[in-house]
């Protein structure tokens, strides 16, 4: 009787071997035919331009005009904005 249940025990591990070989082999055939999947990189880019003008108290005073344009990535913080008095 120990010997039918160690019978048992090795075919039915041979039978899940066997199928988990053909699962496999089925798998890499899959993935063979498949076409090669293509990797599309999307790059957005924004432009933001912040004019601001200030105006002196007296008519006709100067007045300072400031712009300041950031693109994309992140903006360094060494650039100053251009300032123009008119």
């Amino acid at each position: 009787m120990v010997t039918d249940r160690v019978t048992v025990a090795l075919l039915s591990l041979a039978v899940f071997l066997t199928v988990l070989a053909l699962l496999g082999a089925q798998l890499r055939s899959a993935a063979a035919h498949a076409p090669a999947h293509r990797v599309v990189v999307v790059r957005r880019i924004y432009r933001t331009t912040v004019i601001e003008t200030v105006r002196g108290g007296a008519p006709g005073g100067p007045s300072v005009t400031q712009s300041v344009s950031s693109s994309g990535g992140a903006v360094s913080g060494a650039a100053a904005p251009a300032t123009r008095t008119s």
